[in-house]
Order: structure tokens, then sequence, then C-alpha cells
């Protein structure tokens, strides 16, 4: 199967923003100390008591008003509905953005204003999260903590400057919704772009399980933590179809809300959602993006076939810790970007909860005042104990029943058809490489049953851009006959480095430069650890000949394998040498038996809240004191891996490391830090930091 069209750097520039069919329509016009104990007081409200900066309150909207804004203002019209979808030798129903998987590049350039109205189709309420990009607080699409969840039938307006080049993506933060195939990449271009190169092509990577014998996520979810459900809002009752009916918050009108008072630019950008989701388009106009489209580049002259698809203002020399915290030799501070020999152990500070304890905790959820995360007193959408039980009982009798496999069932493999045995390892990750046993992995939307082809012409230099959406897998990733040149990582220049295959933890990107050789090869990406069969595989062919066997594996696979920690940040973007104001330790804990993952020892709920303040440079302490690893995501910021390593928003922990990171608090507001495999996300590990006001 041939790729949407590739884009030539020169058409990408000029474009500004190609987004094109379906439901995608586009028209450009220093005080309390560190934690390992959150803070959960319910301390204000939106009206501006409370000790934590508000999403919605004036700060948010100072910060954004100092962003930088080039005038032109990008509309969008975006649906997430239910589709029936072919992934290449299987047709499934799931849920996509418009009509295609994944859902269409969204492009933008520095300095634009992105003006979406999102329409909510689904039987489920949800969000939009707009992975890795430094945006308002408000629009950051975390229910319960930033915006209330748009119910079913409803629509919400996401308005926000895009001053970050790079490559990032979106997707709902409800639940595990994003197993289902809620996903898209969203590219930031710059003006400036320093890179030449003839072609563009964005490759995503995912994991798939839904709708293939009626396998689903939230049915894995619910065998995985025993039926306690979605830590973030869930299913309800199953509707029949396996994806449930939502059980969510109602506001006053019975619908989500959207956000006024931030510039809105026309008479359909009002800021306010509809409940029934019959948006108007009359300000929206159809961007035009086939292979006559001066946003387009041909692959070659002879064919036409395209891709589918800081701040100095802290003290620094005083440092909040938690009270328990103690300097070791000197002033107790490796420098900036290093890992300090030791750190605090703060084994024993807290105590111990079990499973009745978790139980319990789950479902007080609901009883929760959310007044610190400036929404009131909001009931949690979810789903009761008693209910989690019902739809997981009828669920997993469906996963249960046996998904369709590429190669037939994992050798060695226990207990139900869509989770790994525990005999499964990862060298690369030092642990099990998860634990769902995907059917299926796929390159944009596509098995290696019929892969994607990509087409240039022998000698053109090719930018690839590769995502990871994944729920549960990390890839290795290699181009048969090539080397790579890795030029940036989570949307952040690197210092260009060699590379034959590498490692990408779910949320985590890469861009990478190839120059193509004559023929035809494999792009394979490895689903590390869950089986040498279960890989992914898109074509690049730039001369005639066969297409490599779909279980091919190029000799590259066997190389070096690249990971970020041997990287370092481009000189543009490295951090200003400074000592941390605040630290903050960040344990990850939990069992793979009883799959109640946490930070610090504590579950998730919304009145989390670890307190920083407005330009401090904050050290994040992450020791991971469990027997998996995690890939852990901080959103709203970047952080600086030690050593001048590179600068990221999602990093890899393996099992029993310790990792400091440095990050500038540069944007205001409650910001979620969680483990990116949702599974684990969902079952605890997530947490939220919030500025103090000033």
């Amino acid at each position: 199967m041939d790729s949407l069209p590739t884009h030539s750097r020169r058409a990408l520039l000029g474009a500004g923003v190609a987004v094109a069919g379906g439901s995608l329509l586009a028209s450009s016009a220093g005080a309390a100390g560190a934690a390992s104990r959150p803070d959960t007081r319910h301390d204000g409200n939106r009206s501006g008591s409370g000790r934590y900066v508000d999403p919605h309150g004036p700060q948010v909207a100072e910060c954004e008003d100092r962003r930088n804004s080039s005038g032109q203002v990008r509309r969008l019209h975006v649906e997430a509905r239910k589709a029936r979808i072919d992934i290449g030798g299987e047709t499934v129903d799931t849920w996509v953005y418009g009509d295609r998987l994944p859902g269409e590049v969204i492009r933008l350039t520095t300095g634009d204003t992105l003006s979406m109205t999102f329409v909510n189709s689904l039987p489920q309420s949800t969000t939009l999260h707009w992975h890795g990009l430094p945006l308002r607080n408000d629009m950051d699409g975390v229910p319960d903590v930033t915006q209330r969840a748009i119910r079913p039938g409803g629509s919400f307006h996401y308005r926000f400057r895009v001053t970050q080049p790079g490559t990032y993506w979106m997707h709902p933060h409800v639940g595990v919704q994003q197993d289902h195939g809620l996903y898209a990449p969203l590219i930031v271009d710059d003006p400036r772009e320093p890179l030449e190169y003839d072609h563009e092509w964005v490759v995503v990577l995912d994991d798939w399980l839904d709708g293939v014998d009626g396998g689903n996520p939230d049915a894995v979810l619910n065998e995985l933590n025993h039926g306690r459900g979605s830590m973030h809002g869930n299913t309800g009752s199953d509707d029949g179809d396996g994806h449930g009916s939502d059980h969510g918050h109602d506001d006053d009108h019975g619908q989500g809300s959207g956000h006024g008072g931030h510039g809105a630019d026309s008479s359909n950008d009002n800021g306010h959602s509809s409940g029934s989701g019959n948006t108007s388009d009359s300000s929206h106009s159809k961007s035009h993006s086939d292979s006559s489209s001066g946003s387009h580049s041909k692959s070659d002259s002879s064919n036409n076939s395209h891709s589918k698809s800081g701040n100095n203002t802290g003290n620094s020399n005083a440092i909040h810790r938690d009270d328990n915290s103690r300097s070791e030799g000197g002033s107790g501070l490796a420098e900036p970007g290093l890992v300090p020999p030791v750190f605090p152990d703060l084994d024993g500070i807290l105590p111990d909860m079990n499973g009745s304890d978790l139980g319990r905790l789950g479902l007080n959820l609901a009883d929760q005042s959310l007044n610190s995360a400036g929404l009131g007193n909001l009931p949690l959408h979810g789903m009761t104990a008693g209910a989690a039980v019902g739809a997981a009982s009828m669920a997993t009798a469906r996963a249960s029943r046996g998904a369709r496999r590429d190669n037939g069932p994992t050798p060695g493999h226990k207990g139900s058809s869509l989770l790994l045995g525990n005999s499964s390892h990862s060298g690369a990750l030092g642990s099990m490489p998860g634990n769902v046993n995907y059917p299926y992995h796929l390159i944009n939307g596509r098995t290696r049953r019929d892969p994607e082809t990509f087409r240039a012409r022998p000698g053109d230099r090719i930018r690839i851009r590769f995502i990871n959406a994944g729920g549960d897998t990390a890839y290795r990733v290699a181009l048969g006959g090539h080397h790579m040149t890795v030029t940036h990582t989570d949307g952040n220049p690197v210092e260009h480095a060699r590379a034959e295959q590498l490692l990408i933890g779910m949320a985590e990107r890469y861009d990478v430069l190839v120059t193509a050789g004559s023929g035809v090869f494999p792009l394979v990406a490895v689903a590390d650890g869950k089986g040498r069969d279960k890989t992914a595989l898109a074509l690049l062919r730039t001369a005639s000949g066969r297409a490599p066997e779909p279980s091919t594996h190029p000799k590259e696979l066997d190389g070096r394998l690249t990971t970020a920690d041997l990287l370092r940040a481009d000189e543009s973007v490295r951090a200003r040498t400074r000592r941390p104001d605040r630290i903050l330790s960040m344990k990850l804990t939990g069992d793979m038996k009883r799959f109640d993952w946490a930070i610090n020892g504590r579950p998730y709920t919304p009145a989390q809240r670890y307190p920083i303040r407005e330009g401090e440079r904050v050290r994040m302490v992450f020791h991971n004191r469990t027997t998996m690893w995690h890939p852990m995501h901080l959103h709203g910021h970047s952080f600086t891996l030690p050593g001048g390593g590179p600068r990221k928003d999602t990093t890899i922990m393996r099992p029993g490391r310790r990792l400091a990171v440095d990050f500038d608090a540069d944007n205001p507001g409650l910001w979620m830090l969680h483990c990116h495999n949702i599974y684990h996300s969902e079952s605890g590990m997530m947490t939220v930091l919030g500025y103090l006001r000033k």
C-alpha cells in the first residue's frame, strides 16, 4: 500500500498547515519543600483563594500573552468517532480522529495560534492532550485538573499559541482511550529550519488489539488491575460493543465546557462547547491535500504514489526538599545536569498501602473536592467499583476467547490471550517488556501483511519523524541497508549522531535523516522483548524489485542500539548551568501481581500537588523501585538528562535505576507527571506538579 503525499522541506515551509480530508478542516487566517508526600489540601477554588495557580487564572493568561505570535490563526475542526478501519489484512471496529488511522497529520508553523473545535461523537467522555507542547495550562486536556471531560455529543474549543518547533502528537487523557486508536501527529515547522532534505515522512508506531476478535483496551485494563478500572475516568457499563457507555460528569447544562476570555477570534471561536456536537463549519475552509497541492511534493517525476496516512529569579542557595532529606557530603548537590552520587533514601516515610486501602481510596474519589483544580465541587466521572466489576466480567470474557495473531501464540505464554507471560524479558529495558500481548503491531495504521510504501529516488535525503503512539510497547527501529542520523528527540535538537537502530519508548519521538539507496528496503519496528516475530513493517522503494518478506530482519537490528542517554543536547537548547532551587523525589512504586502502580507509594487522585514556584530550577529525582520499566512523561515542560544529555519530555526508567533531570519552572499551572504505559498510569502511576501562587 502506498503512502500519503510526502513533503519537501520547501513545500512544508510554504504550506504552513496541511490538514485534509474527512473530519479535519483547516484554513490559515521558594516556599514549601520538595516532596515524597504530595499536598492534598483542598485550599481554594476558581475565585482565587487557593495556594496553587488556577489553570484558568491570570498567571496562565499572562504567560500566554508573553508567548511570541506571528498573528496567523489555524482553524481546525476535528471529530472523535467510531469507525470501521482496514489495518491491512484485518478490518476492525474502533475509534479514530476523523476517518483514518492515525488521524490526519496536523501541521503548524512556529508562532501560529491553533484554534480547534473538537467534537466528541464517542460513547464516552474524552479530552485532547497535546503531547510535548509547552502550551497554556487550561488547554492541556487533563480531566478533573485542567478541564471537564467532554461528554458524548459535546464539543470543546481548544485555542493556544504554538511557539516551539518539533515533532509532537495528540491523544486523549481519559482512561485507555489512546489504545482504541485515538492519536494523530502534530508537526510544528520552523520557518528557519536548518536541516536540508528532499522528503519528509511521519512514521507512527502502534501496538494494536482493539476490535480483534472482541478484544478492547478497557477489558485488558480491568483484567490487569483486578477490576479497579481507570484513574482518569472509565467506560461505565458495557454498551454491547465492548467500549462501554459514559457515566461522566455533568456541569449545569449536561455538556462539556470550553473556555472564553483568551482572545476568541471569530463568531464560531467563542471558547464554549456545544452539547449537541452539531458544530457549524461556516468558519472553516477545506485544505486541499491532493497530488496537485502546493503543500505536497511528488516522490519522483514518474510516480504519483503518496503516503496516507530559563528564568533565573530563584535563590540558588535556598533549595527546597522534603523534611526528611539530607545532604551527602559538601553541599549535598552535584553540578546541575549531573546525578548526585547519593540521594536521600525516603523509604519508610510513607505508609504501605494494601489492596483494601487502594479500594477504599478509589471508592472515595468521587467524594473528593476538586476546588484546588479550579473546578469547584465537581464529581469525578468514571464507574463505581460495582460497575467496574460488571464491565470487566463481560469484556474480559470477550477478550479471553482469543485474539488472532500474526504468527500464533507467544512461546511459554500463560493465562489470558492478551496478557504476556511472566517469562517475557527485554534486555534493552532490563525487565518484562510490558504486560500486553498485542496481536498486531502497526506503522501508520498498517500491519506488516499490507505495509505502507514510501517512494523516493536513489540519493534523496529524507527526514523521518518517528512517534511511538503505543500503549505498552517499546520498539527497536531500523531501516534495512541504511544508517540513520539522529537529529532530534522529543522535538528538541541534538548533536547529530549515527544510529543503526533506535530504542523508542511509548510517547517518545525521534527525528532522523537518511540518504536513500537504490532498491526496496524494509523499515522494521520490533516490539522489544515481546517476540522476534512481533514486528511492524513499512517499505522504502526507490527502484523496481521484489519487496522483502513480512518477517524480514535487517542486519541493522543486530547493530549498536542507540538510546537517549547516548545523545547530547544541541547547543541551541542546552540548559544554562544553574544549581536547583527545589528537589522533588519521585519514587516509582508498585507490584506486578497487584498492579498497584504509584508515585511515592501514593496512587493518583486529582487533588495531589507537588509544589513548585515560577522561576525555579527544579530537579526531579526518579528512583524506580519496581521490577518494571516506565516511560515517565512531564506535561507542559521539557527537562534535560544528566551530563549534557538531550532535552526531553519523556524518559525511560529501567528497574532499580536513579535519574536526576532538571527543568525550568516557566509555565504556570497544574501539570501531570506520569508513566506513559497507559495501563500503569491508569492504575495509579500519575501525579500533579502545582505552581504556587505568587
